[in-house]
């Protein structure tokens, strides 16, 4: 019990194990501390911790009375049978969990980690859980203050006598040594991507309409072929709903046996792809086919010479499986059914060219730069070339992965920010949303764009990024300083201290969201209160611990968020997001005309920055119209009531900037100015007869080499031919100047020559 409790308090049952209220009516309290000795009545204990909104504990109550009509003539059977396929699966993912058995037949099956998890991250992986196996009952892990029986606990007491007590299925020692031997962050990540598909359906079930998945429409996404995730080494795969399933029995035999039908298959190619793409289409991932070639598939473990060949096909199966059937042919429009193609996926025809280009082996990753890979045989006739390079993580995974980092950084800053808190978080979000945008790591946004996305003032924003980039937590880094009309540029990165926690998948669906202009009316409190709002009903405590806000910021944020729609009561008395329409919220408050006349103030700022640069030139491009402006005085004021510096200093025609400028001289320019470099007076010509006669080079590029060379040689025999034709017109000119001037008889002879 101790191990099981996520906080020391215990709930003893007023009525014998049908209810366990924390007090009566009349103030008694039935929680109280908990206990070393068993208790002697049915007694819970809490499922999370409602202080911090996170847990340690994962538990599965498989219920007795969920069982399905056509298992009811042996109810605890089924619940034994369904657990063992948990165990299964719990195994699989490198998790050992404790089991304890009611006399009812039901079951509890508990998962102990050895760092705190987001509690409303464990209620979305026990309800992924009980979409797979629905005798799950999830009432134990839907908030914080959830119970459960644990082990050791009487079950109920029927006319003053015990029904029984939970059982453990192993021994004592055995029990001790699975809660010290506590499963982590890698476990966790491996039991996140076998429950892909049912994540992803709580996901969009319980988010709200408005976050889209950005990931969704990128190409560059990993999840841009639809139904395609990565597991934890990177790997491509196809996630399904129950997951995996046998192969078709041919193709187990094939596997077993390295025997096929040369009818359909006609060679040992085509019968390994059709395996490896029926595999990825019933849910498999490359690590469980390495396990069955290494222990049931041994005779077919020689078809692939290598591990990359067998990556790489497994690449191409998963992005032919993933690919949607094309339309019918015009031909085939009109034929009848029986003359027609009606197979969604017909597995052993040619598969397309790989889409996706990257994948691991280990932990160096490859890319290949062919398609038809089943034709590769050792020897490498074709001449198939691969690139040797790193792996990492596409963008939008380090996206994720960072707005993880974000998330563990908030929590451990949030002291030490104090007041600033809210402002840096929504200067976070701002970078995430921008990051998003771009899909880039670095982002070259500039103050004003990200105090837009914030609902703050530039200044602020630039005060504020100078204080993230500093300290062991920053999570961004300033790369390259502002020059001229282009912005600082700064780099996402994930601290040292928090990048194991970070790794870990945090399956947060949808894009990061900056701050909606529907808040610049409303508290900033509100606006992170909505963001921790789902349609599930949380606790005011909850929504505090997951919103990282004080009691007193909550409850005013619920509400304004209230009295706007954003937020409501559910049926269990909890809070959740009420049905009103951000944007048509924004349009009624005034905080989309806030936007905007922010958003136009930046811009007259960005004219007369870029005015003062030379970019654009006051006095030959008209500025643009400003907008209606109210006086005060004497002086004219933007509808923001800041003034402006073309407000104060009105533009004036000014010369071009000094560095557009050219150099000023001392002296007259010479025949020596005009002599080139030494370096620059090997004549061109000469540099291209050494590169045309470089045999590496190919034969069309020196064609071309030999053309330029020509047409360079006839410039410089014209341009000789022009220069002794200037030369030989300045002597004529230097010499008629000296007759003219210098000899006095021919100065006599034109003067009496006169008219």
């Amino acid at each position: 019990m101790p191990h099981i409790a996520q906080r020391p308090v215990m709930r003893r049952s007023p009525d014998g194990g049908l209810s366990f209220p924390r007090c009566s009516s009349s103030g008694y309290r039935y929680e109280v501390a908990i206990q070393s000795a068993l208790p002697n009545r049915p007694a819970t204990v809490p499922t999370g911790d409602r202080t911090t909104g996170t847990s340690r504990l994962l538990v599965l109550d498989l219920d007795i009375a969920r069982v399905p009509a056509d298992h009811a003539a042996d109810r605890p059977g089924h619940i034994a049978t369904i657990t063992q396929q948990i165990a299964t699966l719990l195994a699989d993912c490198g998790i050992t969990p404790l089991v304890d058995v009611s006399p009812s037949g039901g079951r509890h099956i508990y998962i102990l980690w050895d760092t705190p998890i987001q509690f409303a991250e464990l209620r979305h992986m026990a309800k992924a859980l009980a979409a797979r196996f629905p005798v799950i009952d999830t009432a134990p892990m839907e908030h914080t203050d959830g119970q459960i029986r644990g082990p050791g606990s009487p079950h109920r007491s029927s006319g003053g006598h015990l029904t029984g007590y939970m059982t453990l299925t192993c021994d004592l020692a055995e029990a001790e040594r699975i809660c010290h031997n506590r499963p982590g962050n890698a476990e966790w990540a491996a039991l996140q991507v076998e429950m892909t598909a049912e994540l992803d359906t709580i996901a969009t079930r319980h988010h709200s309409p408005l976050s889209t998945d950005l990931e969704a429409h990128h190409p560059d996404a990993p999840d841009a072929l639809p139904g395609v995730e990565l597991d934890t080494s990177g790997t491509p795969w196809r996630p399904r709903l129950g997951g995996r399933t046998p192969l078709r029995p041919d193709l187990e035999h094939l596997a077993r046996t390295g025997q096929w039908d040369p009818a359909r298959y006609t060679s040992s190619s085509e019968a390994r792809q059709a395996l490896l793409s029926s595999a990825a289409a019933r849910g498999w991932r490359l690590e469980h086919i390495r396990a069955a070639l290494a222990k049931e598939w041994k005779a077919i473990s020689t078809w692939w010479r290598d591990a990359r060949l067998l990556q790489a096909e497994w690449i191409k199966a998963v992005t032919y499986t993933a690919t949607p059937p094309a339309p019918p042919s015009d031909q085939e429009v009109g034929k009848p059914v029986q003359q027609r193609n009606t197979s969604e996926y017909p597995l052993t025809r040619a598969a397309p060219p790989l889409s996706l280009a990257s994948v691991v082996d280990g932990g160096s990753g490859w890319t290949v730069t062919a398609s038809h890979l089943d034709k590769v045989r050792s020897g490498n006739p074709w001449n198939l070339t691969t690139d040797i390079a790193p792996w990492g993580l596409t963008t939008y995974q380090r996206i994720r992965t960072w707005q993880h980092a974000m998330r563990i950084v908030e929590r451990l800053q949030e002291f030490e920010w104090g007041e600033r808190a809210l402002t840096y978080r929504a200067i976070l979000r701002a970078l995430g949303a921008a990051a998003q945008m771009t899909g880039r790591l670095e982002i070259e946004f500039g103050t004003r764009q990200l105090a837009y996305m914030a609902a703050l003032d530039h200044t602020t924003v630039s005060r504020a990024l100078h204080d993230l980039r500093q300290g062991p937590l920053a999570l961004i880094d300033l790369v390259k300083d502002a020059e001229g009309i282009r912005a600082d540029v700064y780099q996402l990165v994930i601290p040292d201290q928090v990048a194991a926690q970070a790794s870990r998948r945090a399956w947060r669906p949808g894009r990061i969201t900056a701050i909606h202009p529907a808040f610049r009316t409303l508290s900033r409190g509100a606006a992170f209160a909505y963001e921790a709002l789902t349609t599930d009903e949380m606790s005011v405590t909850e929504l505090g611990a997951a919103a990282l806000l004080t009691r007193t910021t909550t409850y005013q944020a619920l509400k304004e968020l209230s009295c706007y729609g954003l937020a409501e009561r559910g049926p269990g008395g909890g809070w959740r997001r009420g049905p009103a329409d951000l944007e048509q919220l924004a349009t009624r408050n005034g905080g989309r005309t806030q936007a905007d006349q922010q958003l136009a103030g930046h811009r007259a700022d960005r004219t007369e920055w870029h005015t003062f640069l030379g970019v654009l030139s006051s006095f030959t491009t008209p500025l643009p119209h400003p907008e209606p402006v109210t006086h005060r005085g004497s002086v004219a004021l933007r509808p923001s009531g800041r003034l402006g510096l073309r407000d104060l200093y009105p533009p004036a025609p000014r010369p071009a900037p000094p560095w557009l400028r050219p150099p000023s001289r001392q002296r007259p320019i010479t025949d020596s100015d005009l002599v080139p470099p030494v370096d620059l007076q090997v004549p061109p010509a000469a540099v291209l007869d050494g590169i045309s006669g470089c045999e590496v080079l190919p034969v069309d590029l020196r064609m071309v080499i030999a053309a330029d060379r020509a047409v360079i040689v006839a410039d410089e025999e014209s341009l000789e031919r022009e220069r002794a034709d200037y030369e030989e017109a300045l002597a004529d000119l230097r010499q008629a100047t000296v007759v003219r001037h210098d000899d006095p008889l021919s100065r006599c002879a034109a003067l009496s020559n006169g008219p």
